[in-house]
């Protein structure tokens, strides 16, 4: 679990904006969906999303930490 700054920090980088741009998704590139900060882990409402390890290793930091739409999240699990 990343810790309330990691998440901030990569909050900032995103834009409040979904990073996904697994190729498998239904988008060309970054999904780019629009976020609500006050729906993190908010399942499926509007706006929600999640920070997850870019990696397999889990690393403590901002560049390790992707923000993520719920749906680029679920369709990931």
């Amino acid at each position: 679990m990343f810790s309330n700054a990691v998440v901030q920090q990569a909050w900032t980088r995103s834009g409040g904006r979904c990073e996904c741009a697994n190729r498998s998704h239904q988008h060309m590139g970054r999904c780019n969906r629009a976020l609500v900060w006050e729906r993190r882990t908010g399942e499926s409402k509007p706006g929600a999303w999640v920070a997850e390890s870019k990696s397999s290793n889990f690393l403590p930091n901002a560049s390790d930490c992707e923000i993520t739409c719920w749906h680029c999240y679920s369709s990931s699990q």
